[in-house]
């Protein structure tokens, strides 16, 4: 086939605007885009309306739109430097780019309209190309970091190849005779078209590496973020799985409570190791946390290694981990916090020692909130000078802010009613006026007669147990991507990136019971690759595998209704799920599919039926109501297929039942 200009245009612009499509999709996949994505995204554009523009020089009416072609290339070279340097977390010397461009659209322009000179212009436009390419080049081997650094070294190939190509044709048209015409300039003009669809290639495959090579490279580093967190807390952190109790993962803090080491009790489970003092207390905790999905702050007598028994507030939340439900949970000792409101009972000197002691605030007031002793460690709590003295006549609400006033009072009128009152936080205020957590329990001093004379108030600043908590939630996020990125995994074939036969069986089986009831029309389409042995034994079966990824991606391309689902069936089969679709929709599709994969003009000298690779199909429509099983429905289809092949390959053999 002979190469002509118009055919060299029509397939750079192409080949452009599917590398646009692949820098499009790669943007939107990004959660939070990369700096640089965008300007990559742009100069394509400009690159691909560049091409487009070209041939119009020759249209009377649109000829200023090919005035405009070659700055648009020079332009669209210029965003992606720009972009390189943008997602290199760099900046750009603006005004020293656009100056650079306003000079080269003077120069350009002059030998237009001035002096129409083609090869004078021809110098102008490659020289702009080849040194744009080399700065590009020179900022991607300068990039040190090893997060893109790798494929930065790639990238800058393709770019080095382009800039040499560049130069070597300034220094030929320098040295050659002026040209009044383009086509002139004979083989170098259409190497000039073939390189950039080399070379474009290549830079896109490295710019998409560059991202998910530092995609993956931070990925890793969240993840072991997310691992120093859980192993950093004091309190005790464990990963079990629900039904079993088995352990997954436990940090330092659980070693330093229950006194067991970690390899003690990984792939062991809690009845085992006796971290609970009484099992029902377990099988109570895990029936709610079933039910609720989350418990906080509730507290239960645990026993550590040597048997000795403490109490411990539990906070868990339920997660799956590829798709078996476990609990994170965290318990922090409270044996002492719960001797010191029981010893608050005894005497009000026990208080007062206690008090002095405790590295909680411990407040005792009166029923009316107004305070009458409070434990020193409020004075640091709160910020008050250590000479401070003047708490007592203070009201207990004055150390919280103003918001949570009237939620504090009714917690305290719910006390009176209930007996007792579970751990409440609170935004405490500081003597400053600065903010911050605090958990109150709180409970009554009665008289013998078991009337309240006195509210005692324990307060905890747990500041440090909200980061927790919030780094807990950050492992858990972290721990459902992992879950989905593994589910996505087992649906999909590794080779040709579409739905493996897992996936096909149960989308074929959800749609056939579907259109069951609505009584549609469910169509199928199985292609086989013909003499594909004899491909992968001329080609070997690298080239094999690339033909299928090539395949695969055709498929893709021709099918594009989100109902519809193409799936590598096995080998080198291929099938296509047309849901709501009659035997005439579907022998359209499988038409074009035929046509899209001989357009593809993939060499098969050894084939029996074409001297490049060709696919024979078998196409059956039904109607699911009149089917016994899918089963049936892909029977039929590798039957249809067979009778392809029989006929000749190369072909399409269709079954209609949908009107049996």
């Amino acid at each position: 086939m002979q190469l002509d200009t118009k055919t060299l245009i029509f397939i750079l612009s192409l080949i452009l605007i599917t590398q646009v499509i692949a820098l499009f999709i790669q943007y939107q996949l990004e959660n939070k885009p990369y700096r640089g994505i965008g300007w990559w995204l742009s100069g394509a554009c400009l690159m691909v309306l560049g091409v487009l523009f070209m041939p119009l020089v020759n249209v009377e009416s649109l000829r200023f739109l090919a005035m405009v072609a070659n700055p648009f290339m020079v332009l669209g070279q210029v965003f992606f430097y720009i972009g390189i340097v943008r997602f290199f977390n760099q900046k750009e010397n603006r005004y020293l780019l656009g100056t650079s461009y306003v000079v080269f659209l003077l120069i350009y322009y002059y030998f237009i309209f001035i002096d129409n000179d083609i090869s004078s212009r021809t110098i102008v436009i490659n020289s702009a190309l080849a040194l744009i390419s080399f700065l590009t080049l020179l900022k991607l081997i300068s990039e040190k970091d090893q997060a893109k650094f790798n494929a930065a070294k790639f990238t800058a190939v393709a770019f080095l190849v382009y800039g040499i190509f560049l130069t070597v044709r300034v220094i030929y048209t320098v040295r050659a005779p002026s040209v009044q015409t383009y086509i002139e300039q004979g083989m170098l003009l259409k190497a000039s078209f073939i390189i950039p669809v080399i070379t474009s290639n290549l830079w896109t495959f490295g710019l998409v590496l560059m991202i998910n090579q530092r995609l993956n490279i931070e990925n890793l580093l969240e993840k072991e973020k997310m691992r120093l967190i859980f192993n950093t807390g004091p309190d005790a952190a464990m990963i079990t799985r629900l039904h079993d109790g088995a352990f997954v993962d436990v940090n330092g803090g659980f070693s330093t409570i229950f006194g067991y080491t970690r390899e003690e009790v990984l792939q062991d489970h809690t009845a085992k190791i006796c971290v609970w003092n009484q099992n029902d207390d377990r099988q109570q905790f895990i029936i709610k946390l079933k039910e609720q999905g989350i418990c906080e702050n509730m507290e239960y007598l645990f026993k550590d290694k040597k048997g000795q028994q403490f109490y411990g507030i539990i906070s868990a939340r339920k997660i799956l981990i590829q798709g078996v439900p476990h609990s994170i949970s965290v318990i922090r000792d409270i044996t002492k916090r719960r001797e010191v409101e029981q010893a608050l009972m005894e005497s009000e000197e026990q208080y007062r020692s206690i008090l002095n002691a405790s590295p909680d605030d411990i407040t005792i007031t009166d029923l009316e909130g107004y305070i009458l002793m409070i434990s020193p460690a409020a004075k640091q709590m709160f910020g008050y000078e250590e000479s401070f003295n003047q708490f007592v006549g203070m009201h207990i609400l004055d150390f919280i802010v103003p918001e949570d006033v009237e939620r504090a009072k009714a917690n305290i009128q719910k006390m009176y009613h209930d007996g007792a009152s579970r751990p409440n936080e609170y935004h405490g205020v500081r003597q400053d006026g600065s903010t911050f957590d605090i958990e109150v329990n709180s409970g009554f001093v009665r008289n013998p007669n078991g009337e309240p004379i006195r509210m005692v108030f324990i307060v905890r600043d747990i500041t440090e147990r909200k980061i927790a908590d919030q780094q807990i939630q950050a492992l858990v996020q972290q721990l459902e991507i992992e879950k989905n990125t593994a589910q996505l995994h087992a649906m999909t074939d590794s080779l040709t990136g579409l739905s493996n036969r897992r996936y096909f069986d149960l989308v074929l089986k959800t749609e056939f019971y579907r259109l069951r009831r609505s009584k549609m029309a469910l169509s199928l389409i199985m292609l086989d690759i013909d003499h594909f042995k004899k491909f992968n034994d001329t080609y070997g079966h690298l080239n094999g595998d690339e033909c299928l990824k090539k395949i695969g991606d055709t498929l893709r391309a021709i099918v594009g209704r989100t109902t519809d689902t193409v799936a590598r069936f096995g080998g080198e089969e291929f099938i296509v799920i047309l849901p709501e679709t009659d035997a005439h929709g579907a022998i359209n599709v499988a038409e074009r599919i035929r046509s899209g994969v001989e357009s593809l003009k993939i060499n098969h000298s050894a084939s029996d039926t074409a001297p490049y690779v060709t696919v024979s199909l078998g196409v059956v429509s039904v109607n699911p109501s009149n089917v016994i099983s899918p089963k049936h429905i892909v029977e039929t289809a590798d039957k249809a297929l067979y009778a392809a092949k029989n006929n000749g390959r190369n072909r399409m053999e269709v079954i209609d039942e949908s009107n049996t």
